[in-house]
């Protein structure tokens, strides 16, 4: 384990608790046992399977360290309930009910601010291309970190666009064997800017596609349902 995860390792398991708490009866219905023995079984199988190999891709100085580890919690919890014959459809759902249930915590005012903030084209470009730089040089510092470019002028037909050139979800995912909660987990953006009222729209992912995860808005649409996921619906977007 790298010594930024051993450092903070309980930050990771207050974290990872929060994040459950939002889907506790979820959970004790899945798992068919109460809480507290699901969420131990959860940070274990987190702490020994997951922190344990993560690599190291700038720690609290870069967005991107809270994405992975964030991310991965609901993969710990998922492989848990795996055991208890969960499937992975139902997985999937608890995932979008949690992150639902958390970005709906914030005050509304706060959600209006950010959403406000997503349709403003100018604004963001200027926030994202700040974003590039930093991604660039902690990139080359930390090879595997997320990189990212925002398109100016934004691709046709949307007001705002921005790839990812490297997922480091997506690579851990093909090393560790943890493909199949990939496409979920991409889902959960959905969940984010739709309850923040900016219309996603993605057509590519690092996972799937191998180059880029594409994230654009149009803000004269509204934004996509995210359940059923994004994926499995009938469009071309992922």
């Amino acid at each position: 384990m790298h010594s930024y995860y051993t450092e903070n390792k309980e930050k990771f398991k207050k974290s990872l608790s929060q994040f459950m708490q939002l889907v506790k009866p979820e959970l004790e219905k899945a798992g068919g046992k109460p809480y507290a023995a699901l969420l131990a079984e959860i940070w274990d199988y987190y702490e020994r399977n997951l922190l344990e190999r993560f690599p190291y891709i700038g720690g609290d100085k870069v967005s991107g360290t809270r994405n992975l580890t964030g991310a991965y919690c609901f993969v710990a919890m998922g492989e848990v309930l795996k055991q208890y014959g969960t499937s992975m459809e139902e997985i999937g759902r608890i995932m979008v009910l949690c992150y639902e249930r958390y970005y709906m915590k914030m005050p509304g005012l706060v959600r209006k601010a950010m959403g406000k903030m997503y349709k403003s084209p100018k604004l963001l470009n200027k926030m994202l291309l700040k974003k590039d730089a930093k991604n660039a040089a902690n990139a080359a510092q930390n090879p595997g970190s997320f990189e990212t470019k925002t398109q100016i002028p934004p691709e046709e037909g949307y007001d705002f666009s921005y790839h990812n050139l490297v997922c480091p979800l997506a690579n851990f995912a093909r090393q560790y064997g943890y493909e199949a909660y990939m496409p979920w987990l991409c889902n959960l953006d959905y969940v984010m800017f739709g309850v923040l009222g900016a219309p996603l729209y993605r057509e590519h992912t690092c996972f799937e596609d191998g180059d880029y995860c594409d994230f654009k808005l149009k803000n004269s649409a509204d934004p996509l349902p995210y359940w059923p996921p994004v994926f499995r619906q009938d469009n071309p977007y992922k």
